[in-house]
């Protein structure tokens, strides 16, 4: 039927990435984004601090 023609489907791959966390609200980039060494958020210029997150690459 319809439904069995359906691709096979793969699970998503994650990578633990180094972000920068804004302490204030849900603001982060990533660290190679980022020139400063102490940036602050481009949303509410709060202070950012340094963290690991799980991002999907592929």
């Amino acid at each position: 039927m319809y439904f069995n023609n359906r691709r096979p489907t793969t699970e998503p791959v994650y990578a633990d990435t180094v972000i920068w966390q804004c302490s204030e609200c849900n603001c982060w980039s990533r660290k190679e984004f980022v020139s400063d060494d102490k940036p602050k958020c481009p949303m509410c210029n709060s202070k950012m601090h340094e963290e690991t997150k799980k991002i999907r690459i592929e």
